[in-house]
């Protein structure tokens, strides 16, 4: 079948679920609450809101880590939200749900579930890796910056024990299958995910939870711009679920380690339970190959402490800190020997397999982004961002152009009273581009090898500040089921300056 036949079809059947999922839930805001099963849910509400800059570009984080939501071409905007959950037993409970903001249907989806097992379909939004936070920044499996990719997903919706092991022992596990965007170098590719994580439950005897996993997302199948359709059958599948080299053919030069774009993280967590306290420390490990997997690195890392106080201190629900880096992404060396570099005296001393270039990718050139948003670490700058704020310069073919940070960022939220809570976030990120940016090229030693005056927006190194403040108002003047929330955001140092502001007023239609 031909391609653009394919896509036509796709985008058909996303038009068709979208507003079918629209139509079914809204009939359930017909549906006599009372005649409901006690464990029915149902959420429904609509808002309306505007949001600004100084500038033509919005503040960092009140654009981004937000599912992708915000249009900063649209600063007036209509949103809406409906979920409904049906149970049919003590096991089996279904659920669907949609959200929007303008023409930009963000998320709709069908779930089913029996006891620990989910089947889901459509596109929802999914945290892979991580704290269970909403104040989670920085996430090296699937995080909150990017919208929802459409999926197929089989998943665990919480650990279940490992026989004979008293409970001590528990596991969790998923895998996805998710179609990116026409919009993109390699037109409508495929995505696998999968993660697997073990937890050691000792929260009965001592206090504390222990739990590790590994997550896998690789890109694959596509079409190039001049019609080069990448393979997407069954044996190509099982290549990139192992990770298994594509050998030699057309445009697969490259992927002999690994058919596709390959990344992910190893994640380690230690929860202690201190009375009514909890604090959660998290610790990620990213790689893009093989090459670089390892299970603790503290060269390339994600360090995040939490800490949930007792419900004894109302006005404080959470505050969270977090300090990433990767800087040295298997070092400055080549990837691979090259003729103009063929070894390692020409190599300036390094060893090859170096410049992991993290959430790139030479034949998957936009990289692990979806509509433009990276679905990763979103302290990352991709190109689009930065040319708000720099002269043009070289995108070397791929969307991010600073994947080398050092980065701290500190969080907190909480209720001044029953009327008005609360969320502050600060980052203070040190931006130091790219090694292709840095040396002129992935597989080049020019740059700042050759010229120590080499223009590169990020040599020296930048550093930046991000700010969000976020006040939500509830029953304003009296008004029942109304909510006024205002977004602050405001960002300085050596890139640029802005301010802006976002407000929004919500009508909560119903919520059982």
């Amino acid at each position: 079948m031909a391609v653009a036949k394919v896509s036509r079809i796709f985008v058909l059947f996303q038009f068709i679920m979208s507003r079918l999922l629209l139509s079914v839930i809204a009939l359930c805001l017909w549906i006599n609450v009372s005649a409901q099963n006690p464990k029915d849910t149902l959420f429904a509400q609509v808002g309306i809101g505007y949001l600004g800059s100084n500038a033509e570009f919005m503040p960092f984080l009140l654009e981004h880590n937000r599912w992708g939501i915000v249009a900063p071409e649209q600063p007036s905007f209509i949103e809406g939200e409906v979920r409904y959950g049906k149970s049919f037993s003590n096991k089996w409970f279904v659920q669907a749900g949609t959200y929007f903001r303008n023409d930009r249907i963000n998320e709709y989806y069908a779930t089913a579930s029996y006891d620990f097992l989910d089947l889901t379909f459509g596109a929802k939004r999914t945290v892979i890796g991580g704290i269970e936070s909403d104040l989670m920044m920085v996430n090296y499996g699937m995080g909150r910056n990017a919208a929802p990719a459409p999926m197929v997903e089989f998943s665990m919706n919480r650990y279940v024990d490992v026989p004979f092991t008293n409970g001590i022992v528990k596991f969790k596990a998923r895998i996805g299958h998710r179609w990116l965007e026409e919009n993109r170098y390699q037109s409508r590719a495929l995505m696998h995910n999968k993660d697997l994580y073990v937890l050691f439950d000792f929260k009965k005897s001592i206090g504390w939870e222990i739990s590790t996993g590994l997550v896998h997302v690789a890109q694959y199948g596509g079409t190039s711009p001049w019609g080069l359709e990448q393979p997407k059958d069954f044996s190509t599948f099982m290549d990139v679920f192992f990770g298994r080299g594509a050998g030699e053919g057309p445009g697969t030069a490259g992927e002999n380690n690994g058919r596709g774009n390959h990344l992910g993280m190893h994640e380690i967590m230690f929860k202690k339970y201190i009375g009514d306290h909890e604090l959660t420390l998290d610790y990620q490990s990213p790689f893009e190959d093989g090459g670089s997997m390892q299970y603790v690195s503290f060269k390339n890392f994600l360090l995040a402490l939490n800490w949930k106080p007792s419900k004894k201190i109302n006005w404080l629900n959470e505050v969270q800190v977090e300090y990433t880096q990767t800087l040295r992404q298997s070092g400055p060396g080549l990837p691979d020997a090259t003729p103009n570099f063929p070894d390692e005296d020409a190599n300036f001393g390094n060893e090859f397999g170096g410049r992991d270039d993290y959430h790139n990718n030479w034949l998957y050139r936009n990289g692990y982004t979806y509509k433009g948003l990276i679905m990763g670490n979103p302290l990352f700058l991709t190109h689009d961002w930065t040319m708000n704020f720099l002269a043009p310069y070289k995108a070397y073919d791929v969307s991010v152009s600073s994947n080398r940070i050092q980065a701290w960022v500190a969080s907190v939220q909480g209720s001044i009273s029953s009327k008005f809570s609360y969320r502050v976030q600060y980052v203070r990120s040190r931006h130091f581009g790219s090694y292709k940016g840095l040396y002129d090229g992935r597989f080049n030693w020019g740059g700042i090898q050759q010229d120590p005056n080499y223009e590169y927006p990020f040599w020296p190194s930048k550093t930046q500040h991000s700010s969000l403040a976020s006040l939500s108002y509830f029953e304003p003047f009296g008004f029942k089921n109304v909510t006024f929330t205002t977004l602050f955001g405001y960002d300085f140092g050596e890139l640029y300056e802005n301010v802006g502001a976002e407000l929004s007023l919500k009508y909560t239609l119903m919520n059982n």
